[in-house]
């Protein structure tokens, strides 16, 4: 705002000639002061002719906002009210506004930051948060999020831009739709607590917690999108996901979900849904497989472990499925079998699957059919086992279908021999480590004799199916990280991303 004359203005109107006189009236007599000119009335607009700026709704010079002095009365003196410097609604921020500090027109015509507004709305409707450290309207702040909704739920503060979510606790509803980047809602959820307090029949709410993740899947419905919110406990009930639905179940505080059923699947997955598992166990299945998504739309496991199943530890079929952080462990037959569809796993563990001795058709870590295509990234593949001629890490069936596997910065040894890949030359492999006949490298890969093997990386006997490198040795600086990779390990440590590391799901200390 252009204010604290020191006087009146020391200018008067202008003539109809342009010349200026020493007062309102001229040795010519003209009395009129023509809009946008010299000491004269701003344009409705709030603009002035030249070079000359609009203060308290007259045309002066720049150089003369302050201190100057007029024998014309008519014009305001310092401390007069500046009400109607701009004029509202022409559109923010306001021309007439030059100041950066002050950009826009309040409702009385003033030029104000952001706190001066009624609503940053009024702005722009993509910019509804005021920022009290820079008086400018932005699209949302730390402490205002309220115009972060849709696919794009979450405020990055320091960008004060509304951003996808990527993890499910970034949700209030404490889930995500990571395919989307949309929050589930939190009143839609249902809560979920197998121990203490809890009814069946009653609302599902945090408060009113239902005893069993079966009775909350039979509450769910297509039309709406529902997180499942589990507490700490034993939970012995096959489960069935409903055709359609989109559903995430996810761990709710501290301990353990174990999900114990029994039959074809512990977790069944019914055609089109859309399922996220997060921070689950899912073990011990004696007749069937841990998980089995049959034409689902969509299996996105996070965070969770998947061990001692009779059959697979995952089995997919025309699935797209997506793997994070995710253990999948001394299953009988693999750890995962995808026919169609799709599948990525990242920063994940599989490890001593395939048992020849019990399962009848053992198919190592990863087994692939019906054209499936995967994509490893800083996984971890250890001990697992398959029939013979199989591939023992990633095996291919010979069907009809071409499947194909990329591995990169991950680890491949197997139990016993060196059959490490069967996919008729389907496999792309880059910066990773596998079993092989010579220990020497090829290409910037790194082949690794099976003597070699419990010097490279070893059990973890607290966390059931981890292999850790160990330090130094040839793994270190075999991967290299690119864009879009995690930059994260399994468990949250940073990776490396200008410099050679370690391959596989966990990246030692420095």
């Amino acid at each position: 705002m252009w204010l604290g004359f020191g006087g009146l203005l020391g200018v008067a109107c202008t003539g109809s000639s342009g010349t200026t006189t020493e007062s309102s009236s001229s040795s010519t007599g003209n009395t009129e002061c023509l809009v946008g000119s010299v000491g004269c009335a701003c344009t409705p607009g709030g603009t002035c002719d030249g070079n000359l700026v609009c203060a308290s709704k007259y045309c002066v010079p720049l150089e003369d906002t302050t201190g100057v002095t007029s024998t014309d009365t008519s014009l305001p003196t310092t401390g007069t009210d500046t009400a109607g410097e701009c004029e509202p609604g022409e559109g923010q921020p306001n021309p007439a506004c030059s100041s950066p500090a002050e950009p826009y027109c309040s409702g009385n015509g003033e030029c104000v930051d952001c706190s001066g507004l009624a609503s940053c709305a009024v702005v722009d409707p993509a910019t509804p948060a005021c920022d009290p450290a820079t008086g400018l309207c932005v699209a949302c702040t730390e402490s205002d999020a309220s115009g972060c909704t849709g696919t794009t739920p979450i405020c990055d503060s320091a960008l004060q831009t509304c951003q996808a979510c990527t993890q499910h606790e970034q949700c209030t509803g404490g889930a995500c739709d990571l395919e989307t980047g949309a929050c589930f809602l939190a009143e839609d959820a249902l809560w979920v607590a197998g121990a203490g307090a809890c009814d069946d029949a009653a609302s599902g709410s945090e408060a009113e917690p239902l005893c069993t993740i079966a009775e909350a899947l039979a509450r769910v419905e297509p039309a709406t999108p529902r997180a499942i919110r589990v507490r700490a406990a034993v939970y012995d009930e096959p489960l069935a996901v409903p055709a359609a639905s989109s559903v995430a179940i996810v761990r709710a505080g501290a301990g353990d979900v174990e999900i114990t059923g029994s039959g074809e699947a512990a977790l069944a997955i019914a055609s089109g849904a859309r399922v996220y598992l997060d921070g689950l166990e899912i073990r011990g299945n004696a007749t069937g497989s841990g998980v089995v998504c049959g034409g689902g739309d969509l299996l996105w496991i996070e965070r969770s472990l998947i061990r001692e199943h009779h059959v697979s530890g995952v089995s997919a079929s025309g699935c797209e499925v997506r793997v994070r952080a995710t253990t999948l462990t001394k299953n009988l037959g693999e750890g995962l079998f995808v026919s169609g569809g799709s599948v990525r796993i990242e920063n994940s563990f599989i490890t001593e699957n395939g048992d020849k001795a019990i399962a009848d058709n053992p198919r190592g870590g990863l087994a692939l059919a019906g054209g499936a295509a995967a994509t490893l990234v800083y996984v971890t593949l250890v001990g697992n086992n398959a029939y013979t001629g199989g591939g023992l890490s990633v095996e291919c069936e010979p069907d009809m279908g071409e499947e194909s596997i990329s591995l990169r910065n991950s680890i491949a040894f197997n139990a016993v021999g060196y059959s490490t890949f069967n996919c008729e030359g389907a496999e792309v492999v880059s910066h990773s480590a596998y079993s092989a006949a010579t220990d020497e490298p090829n290409d910037d890969n790194v082949g690794v004799a099976t003597a070699e093997v419990p010097m490279l990386v070893t059990l973890d006997v607290a966390i059931p199916g981890v292999y850790r490198p160990s330090p130094g040795g040839k793994l270190d600086a075999v991967a290299m990280f690119a864009e879009g990779d995690p930059d994260i390990d399994f468990e949250g440590d940073p990776r490396p991303t200008d410099a050679l590391s370690f391959p596989g799901a966990d990246q030692p200390p420095p």
